[in-house]
């Protein structure tokens, strides 16, 4: 089947084009790519096409290479799609969407998105949480979140404020964007539901009827060091900002996208 039939076969099953309201929309693409890098991850054809140096042609051959490339791996000898458990864990939520075992040593735990927006949701929590979670202890630094949590936004913040909450977080940002993207701050964490890759699908509008424009593939250490070159979001490179339903109450995390 051609990589365009491929995409096209997901976009009818999903329902796509005849899904009204973003929510739902956006929920169903995210099942639809999930379900894509599945494909993509079991192609015999594609696999014997990386083995064989053959040059990557379709969209999901390119995907396959960048993905592999980024761990070293050159050669596939066995790969394996492991079941990830979608349990909460502790108070955040797992982060690997699709696991790959390649060769039966490397785990590749991918987290899949898609956005035609400029920055996507990466995670939204409370600050008691955000702090657990990426072991955030400073208490004024924690202060300074609860507020921005409270107001939604650093806009009540003083000029004192926003540097000092700038100087606290520096020693910790890296630990928290990581946290962010993968669920542990710690970039070597075993936990399945910890992500080390992250792939990107970038769509375009409605007009275009959300189909694919482009991708990236990066493993999420490189791409926390990419985000943190922003500066923006108080040296972290994150959007710091809130959803509608839980105004007040959390503090979403939105990342550029690469």
């Amino acid at each position: 089947m051609h990589e365009s039939e491929i995409r096209e076969a997901l976009y009818e099953k999903y329902e796509i084009d005849s899904i009204l309201g973003q929510g739902k929309r956006s929920d169903a693409l995210g099942d639809l790519y999930e379900e894509y890098v599945k494909t993509i991850f079991v192609s015999e054809e594609i696999i014997s096409n990386f083995n064989s140096g053959a040059s990557p042609l379709t969209t999901e051959e390119k995907v396959f290479y960048t993905t592999l490339r980024e761990w070293g791996i050159m050669h596939v000898d066995s790969l394996e799609i492991l079941d990830v458990s979608k349990r909460e864990k502790t108070n955040g939520s797992a982060k690997t969407d699709v696991c790959l075992l390649v060769n039966g040593a490397i785990h590749i735990k991918l987290s899949v998105k898609h956005s035609g927006a400029t920055n996507v949701t990466v995670a939204e929590f409370d600050v008691d949480t955000i702090k657990n979670e990426a072991g955030i202890k400073d208490s004024k630094l924690i202060s300074l979140m609860e507020k921005h949590q409270r107001d939604n936004s650093a806009k009540r913040f003083t000029a004192n404020q926003k540097e000092e909450m700038r100087k606290r977080l520096s020693p910790v940002k890296k630990d928290l964007v990581m946290w962010a993207l993968s669920g542990s701050p710690n970039v070597s964490s075993d936990d399945i539901r910890n992500a080390n890759h992250t792939i990107m699908f970038k769509i375009f509008g409605e007009y275009d009827k959300y189909r694919l424009r482009d991708f990236s593939s990066h493993t999420i250490e490189k791409q926390v060091d990419m985000i943190l070159e922003k500066k923006s979001g108080f040296g972290t490179g994150l959007s710091w900002t809130y959803a509608t339903g839980t105004k007040g109450k959390k503090i979403q995390f939105k990342c550029p996208v690469m």
